[in-house]
């Protein structure tokens, strides 16, 4: 401690540079002790700057008491005794302001050491990694003839139909469970009051607590649909404040994507929006473009015919088709209505209208 003291005086004559060689390299074995005292000089010299207007005098007798005291002694000596008491009370006075002053600072000195010694710290330590939480996403696709069973980890279960699309967090956030859809599938919603249960399509919004729906949302079809056969779901156009629909058990919703009108009405038969889980194919007066467009999304085939055939596209279909191959289902379909049709390669299927064929085939 009495080192420490003792190189006080050497950095005040630094400070005004009036240190000699001696100084000088008391100064230099100080500073390669520690690298503190290197930032202990540092912090000394901010004071002295911020301190130019004191006496430097009084900072040099500060800081070289006991040498003050010998020469204020003899001089007390000299004296007769009311001086003496007068000087020594004079100077016990001094002493114990020139020893607070010096203890400040230090204490200055020391509080300045600290805060650079913190700011350096904070600048040099390395910052803390952010953790930054980005969702996972899991894809689950049909192909056109595929179906599948998905269990979710809420506890819900989704069955997609073909040629959809679920995409889904790899885990539900606390707040909200969140899907998208494209395409048709069955939901069978756990309840869970704390957080509902969302599925986004192209334009549409559907939202739930706990309840069991179908909901269809092909691209190439105008309208979404959704079937509610047990509680109650809310249809919301994403686009349009304030246009939803509440729908309860036994109706079906519908958003026109071209003009975003909303429809509610109630369904009788609900095979015609379920039976096609159990494997069902069925029609209740359906323009033949959609019955072609369910077709190749349900056997995985290709249809083609002449859209620009009003005859043809204004004729609708009505039929109750249990599992049966693609060529049993157009046999049906050309006893029923006034077409033919010709299967190539298993997946390339041609209708014609009235009697065509052999003019086509020929």
């Amino acid at each position: 401690m009495k080192k420490e003291n003792n190189i006080w005086p050497i950095i005040v004559r630094h400070l005004d540079q009036t240190f000699d060689d001696s100084d000088s390299k008391k100064l230099e074995k100080w500073l390669d002790q520690r690298e503190e005292n290197r930032r202990i000089l540092q912090s000394a010299e901010k004071i002295w700057k911020s301190s130019e207007g004191m006496s430097h005098d009084y900072l040099m007798n500060e800081l070289n008491l006991e040498k003050d005291w010998e020469l204020i002694k003899k001089q007390i000596t000299s004296s007769n005794l009311k001086e003496k008491r007068e000087r020594i009370y004079h100077f016990r006075k001094l002493r114990k302001r020139q020893q607070l002053f010096s203890n400040l600072l230090k204490v200055a000195v020391l509080l300045v050491v600290a805060v650079s010694s913190g700011l350096i710290t904070l600048q040099i330590a390395d910052k803390p990694e952010q953790i930054i939480t980005v969702p996972v996403f899991n894809e689950i696709a049909t192909n056109p003839g595929e179906r599948a069973s998905v269990e979710l980890g809420d506890g819900s279960k989704v069955i997609l139909n073909a040629a959809s699309k679920l995409i889904l967090p790899d885990s539900f956030s606390a707040q909200k469970r969140e899907i998208t859809l494209n395409g048709q599938a069955f939901f069978d919603v756990k309840s869970d009051r704390n957080r509902s249960f969302n599925i986004q399509t192209d334009i549409a919004l559907v939202q739930v607590l706990g309840t069991s729906f179908d909901v269809r949302s092909y691209e190439n079809e105008d309208k979404i649909y959704v079937a509610v056969s047990e509680g109650t779901v809310e249809l919301s156009h994403q686009n349009q404040i304030g246009s939803s629909l509440i729908i309860n058990e036994g109706y079906i919703g519908s958003i026109s994507k071209s003009t975003g009108q909303l429809t509610l009405e109630m369904f009788e038969d609900p095979d015609l929006y379920f039976g096609w889980m159990d494997g069902r194919i069925i029609f209740k007066n359906a323009p033949l473009e959609d019955v072609f467009n369910h077709l190749e999304r349900w056997y995985a085939v290709s249809i083609d015919y002449d859209k620009s055939n009003n005859d043809l596209m204004m004729q609708r279909f009505t039929a109750d088709l249990k599992t049966r191959s693609i060529r049993e289902v157009f046999g049906v379909l050309s006893l029923s209505m006034d077409i033919d049709f010709q299967i190539r390669d298993e997946d390339q299927i041609f209708v014609y209208f009235n009697n065509n064929t052999n003019d086509e085939n020929s």
